[in-house]
């Protein structure tokens, strides 16, 4: 019986071990002489739980401190389950950057989620339900809020089956940006393409967490919301843009570099006082330092062709005055359907830059006092030609107001009459006289 307790005690030891050192595995980016966190740190839990997947709770809070009383940030994640770890003074063994995803900006809730994260990645390192049970694992799978830890874990579970298999160190890429489609968005100051964004659907998308786009002048990058910018999340899409008045001899170059990052956070893994002294590493827990780093550990993918473009003239006029008229709105839609530009007209000819394609010009709202004619033309922008579009539209014919007019004449002939009665009156009292 002796016996059978000592195997199964060296069992345990031995994946521990074994779950410590694949932490420290190859495909983790270990930073080596770092010292973002302190030695030892004493770790305090809150009386509340928080509780985001039922039967699953979390201290809704914790307070990591050193011995000296410095109050750390109290995102740390501890892995144990246990009560005993809380509260004892850790030591620091190593410290590195850790694979564990940021779930969202609610410092608590992505505590949570990180914990389950952690606790699940730690039960696939070694191949036991330690951590969580299987019961457990199911949940968090058919939980709304858990479902998303889920999907990490598969993205997890996939890139170390993919990371084991390779035979020498591999190399990472995202997907090439398709030219064909990329679309343009116009206005009187600059030409933009459509919102780009890459992507990774190998089974090392895990690890693909931000990018980096690098330009040179005068193309320069832009966000959704067109502010400039060059470093972006995972699922952000970007733009390309380009100020009209650097526009030469018609052609567009567009030129981008596209790095994918890995960026994580620095963790600092640490030991129980008791354990350490013990020698048996069962209650290790990490800490996260408040510190990140992002390793450029993509191959770059590039964007580098041209467009020529040409100039298109909008009028919308007076079909029998030929005037321009103003407070029509008008929108130019690329050939896929896409809004290109939109305008209020404001009595002069529109003139604006635009790649070479098919365009539709359309009057999609009349100047006032107006009904279109020609509301729609469809249009062929040429390399350095120019087009032309014209929208006609004709005036309505102004219908008298029959009442007022009435009224108008009714009030005139009382006046014309009351004059020509006082007239008579005039002339007959004149003649008596």
């Amino acid at each position: 019986m002796k016996k059978k307790y000592g195997i199964t005690i060296l069992s345990v030891l031995i994946i521990i071990i074994s779950t410590i050192l694949l932490i420290n595995k190859q495909s983790y980016s270990i930073i080596s002489g770092t010292n973002y966190c302190p030695e030892e740190v004493i770790v305090t839990k809150s009386e509340d739980n928080l509780e985001l997947i039922e039967g699953i709770p979390l201290p809704k809070s914790l307070e990591v401190k050193t011995p000296s009383g410095d109050i750390l940030d109290n995102t740390a994640l501890i892995i144990p389950r246990s009560d005993d770890a809380y509260g004892k003074l850790g030591k620091k063994g190593y410290e590195g950057l850790t694979e564990i995803p940021t779930f969202n900006n609610n410092k608590e809730e992505n505590r949570y989620y990180q914990q389950l994260f952690l606790w699940w990645m730690k039960d696939i390192d070694s191949q036991w339900d330690i951590y969580l049970t299987k019961k457990e694992k199911e949940q968090i799978k058919n939980s709304s809020n858990g479902k998303v830890v889920a999907e990490k874990i598969e993205e997890f579970e996939n890139f170390l089956t993919w990371y084991d298999s390779q035979m020498e160190e591999p190399k990472l890429t995202l997907e090439e940006i398709n030219i064909k489609d990329i679309t343009y968005y116009a206005t009187n100051d600059y030409i933009e393409t459509n919102l780009i964004t890459p992507d990774c659907s190998k089974d090392y998308t895990f690890i693909f967490t931000d990018y980096e786009v690098k330009t040179t002048s005068p193309v320069i990058v832009v966000d959704e919301k067109g502010k400039e910018k060059t470093s972006f999340q995972k699922g952000e899409g970007f733009k390309l843009r380009i100020p009209i008045s650097e526009i030469k001899n018609n052609e567009i170059n567009f030129q981008a570099e596209i790095i994918g990052k890995s960026t994580f956070d620095i963790w600092s893994q640490y030991y129980t006082s008791g354990v350490v002294n013990r020698g048996v590493a069962s209650n290790i827990y990490l800490i996260n330092c408040g510190k990140s780093k992002s390793e450029d550990t993509f191959e770059s993918i590039n964007i580098n062709y041209s467009i020529e473009v040409g100039t298109l003239n909008i009028k919308v006029i007076d079909a029998e005055s030929k005037k321009e008229l103003k407070d029509a709105e008008v929108v130019i839609y690329d050939k896929s359907g896409n809004i290109v530009y939109r305008y209020k007209t404001t009595g002069s000819t529109l003139n604006i830059t635009l790649p070479v394609g098919e365009y539709t010009v359309k009057q999609i709202i009349t100047p006032p006092n107006y009904q279109a004619r020609v509301i729609e033309q469809k249009v062929t922008i040429t390399e350095n030609g120019e087009t032309n579009a014209v929208l006609e539209n004709i005036q309505l014919v102004e219908v008298p107001d029959t009442l007022a007019t009435a009224t108008t004449i009714t009030i005139l002939g009382v006046i014309v009459t009351l004059l020509g009665t006082a007239i008579i009156i005039t002339m007959v009292t004149k003649k008596r006289a």
